[in-house]
């Protein structure tokens, strides 16, 4: 289907496949042509009388010259649609767990912002859920995931956004870069990560987390780190990140000095992976609830490499970690959009999703399966 977006005489207009309906600005020699039409891979230009011909074959040009721009406005559309709730629980924001050093060699305070229900107060805990965002390792903030983790607390968890160091160099083609820089910010982010299990444990009592029940979960490099903070033990971590360990220290110790741990009971992974599937053992096997895109290519959904380059490290999706938890008889659960990319479903249905597994797990009532809908279908039920 096509969507006009500009007729001539105007400057620009709101590009229809922006989640937000910010202005989608119009190279200006685009004018030119009489119209111009956005489709989810093409554009067309609307082929002018022969007097104009000058005008369209620049037209043309300058739309080649400028496609980057305008398909990016039609990306967003791609990742799942930012929503708005009316959050009834308590917030408590900006709590520093640990101090690092981040990859410019600066001193940074790690925080985290904390979601409880309404009904927190008076001693009562809640199962403790800790939520990762997204960005690549590169860029992304706890408050990414505020709507999907103020959902979940409403839903009776106490629920952990955090931030962790983000920051390597990456170039406009992620297939030609050293992928040691990115293994550095891997190591890092799971650093922070542990350090913020030790500091809630630490802290269980003041901020209402039951430390009983507590999972982890996270979307794109969020959902990695869900996954490999259970699955890279610091034997494990040695062998795949090499030396960099012995400058950049053990997991398990850096950031705080807080000692007390916390067993992780389940996990919650939104388009994320592992590079090996027998990373995963019937000793540390998890139960685990997927969420994945068929056309991913960021981090694949079956087997390929992340960025789907081959210089950077073998991934493992949704489907094989699915495949192998049931194999190793450990309940799994996965939602899988034959028709999305890095990013499905909205943030309620994968709120309830997880809730209802999580609760499971509790309950000794896990539902499983692997689920196949498009997040269309989901979003109107």
């Amino acid at each position: 289907m096509l969507h006009k977006v500009l007729q001539p005489g105007s400057k620009k207009n709101y590009c229809k496949n922006c989640v937000k309906r910010k202005p989608c600005i119009i190279p200006f020699h685009l004018l030119l042509a009489d119209t111009v039409y956005l489709a989810p891979q093409i554009i067309l230009i609307q082929k002018p009388a022969a007097n104009n011909m000058r005008r369209y074959l620049l037209a043309i040009i300058t739309t080649f010259v400028f496609f980057p721009l305008l398909f990016s406005c039609h990306q967003k559309k791609e990742k799942h649609a930012e929503e708005t709730y009316d959050f009834k629980g308590k917030t408590m924001t900006n709590i520093v767990f640990a101090e690092n050093t981040d990859h410019n060699g600066q001193k940074e305070n790690i925080d985290l912002d904390l979601y409880l229900p309404k009904s927190a107060g008076d001693g009562k805990k809640y199962p403790l859920t800790v939520f990762i965002h997204g960005g690549g390792f590169r860029v992304g903030e706890k408050e990414d995931g505020k709507v999907f983790c103020e959902m979940l607390a409403d839903k009776g968890f106490a629920v952990a956004s955090i931030n962790y160091r983000t920051g390597w160099d990456k170039g406009k083609d992620p297939c030609s870069e050293d992928t040691s820089a990115v293994k550095v910010a891997v190591y890092r982010a799971l650093q922070d990560t542990h350090a913020a299990l030790r500091f809630l444990a630490a802290n269980a009592n003041k901020y209402a987390a039951d430390t009983n029940w507590v999972f982890i979960s996270g979307s794109s490099a969020g959902g990695i780190l869900s996954l490999a903070t259970n699955y890279y033990p610091q034997d494990s971590a040695n062998i795949f990140f090499g030396n960099m360990v012995d400058s950049l220290g053990l997991l398990n110790n850096y950031g705080n000095n807080l000692t007390t741990n916390c067993n992780i009971k389940g996990i919650a992974a939104m388009w994320g992976g592992l590079n090996s599937p027998f990373l995963v053992t019937k000793n540390n096997a998890l139960p685990t609830i997927f969420f994945h895109g068929e056309k991913d290519n960021v981090v694949p959904y079956d087997v390929s490499y992340f960025y789907n380059c081959p210089n950077f490290y073998q991934c493992y999706g949704a489907k094989p970690l699915y495949n192998r938890l049931v194999s190793l008889g450990v309940p799994a659960e996965a939602y899988i959009d034959p028709n999305g990319g890095h990013g499905v479903y909205t943030a309620k249905f994968r709120a309830n999703a997880t809730a209802d597994f999580f609760n499971g797990l509790m309950t000794k009532k896990v539902q499983t399966g692997f689920h196949t809908e498009t997040s269309d279908l989901i979003a109107v039920k």
